[in-house]
């Protein structure tokens, strides 16, 4: 994710006055900043399982009593599981990169290190959540299915997802739109897509929405 041009929908939802906000591979936390700007009431859990980007987010918000860091990845079952990290972070997965070459036609990309990292269900850390923001690298499915104690009351879900496969076992739009669908979750809009050298729709970051009741 990097223009967040979903923000302004987002803001248009039907949201309680203080917010639950989960930031699902959170990295540095910029997007968790601009969010907490947008909804200064909110209270938000940031995950992020790369060790060092973890301790960044701990210090970048240490002193903002609204925010949770928790140093774990999201998944559909309580595991520890290897994670790839990337010579660029933002592209590091818990699958392994196969299209992401594609994608990127044209730059150097290597694996960096391969890290063990604990997995837990997002259901079983909270019990609410209004908005679930996830850019996961292709583990978005595996986190929502981890939470669908969660998912019957969700407002709003803002995923990154891919139109063809960037890494191996990755869930693609199709198979995201389904399973939200089946939680009263609808496909609203694909923002901030990325077209590769081909020209192709390669990702984008998709927002789904809780109709209004009739």
């Amino acid at each position: 994710m990097s223009g967040e041009s979903w923000l302004p929908r987002l803001l248009g939802c039907r949201l309680p006055p203080a917010p639950v906000i989960v930031d699902g591979g959170a990295n540095k936390g910029r997007v968790a900043a601009r969010l907490l700007a947008a909804l200064p009431r909110a209270r938000l859990h940031a995950f992020e399982p790369q060790p060092r980007l973890a301790r960044k987010l701990a210090k970048r918000f240490a002193d903002d009593a609204r925010v949770v860091v928790h140093p774990v990845a999201l998944g559909a079952s309580p595991d520890t599981l290897p994670l790839t990290v990337m010579s660029r972070p933002t592209l590091s997965s818990l699958y392994a990169p196969t299209g992401i070459a594609d994608k990127y036609a044209g730059e150097i990309l290597s694996v960096a290190e391969t890290v063990p990292v604990p997995v837990v269900r997002l259901d079983a850390v909270l019990d609410r959540a209004d908005v679930i923001k996830l850019d996961l690298q292709g583990f978005e499915l595996p986190a929502l299915c981890g939470a669908t104690a969660l998912l019957p009351e969700v407002s709003v879900v803002v995923a990154e997802t891919a139109l063809y496969p960037l890494y191996a076992g990755q869930a693609l739009l199709p198979e995201l739109t389904a399973y939200l669908e089946g939680f009263g979750l609808a496909l609203d809009g694909l923002y901030d897509f990325y077209r590769d050298a081909s020209g192709r729709i390669a990702s984008g970051d998709a927002v789904f929405v809780r109709p209004a009741p009739g």
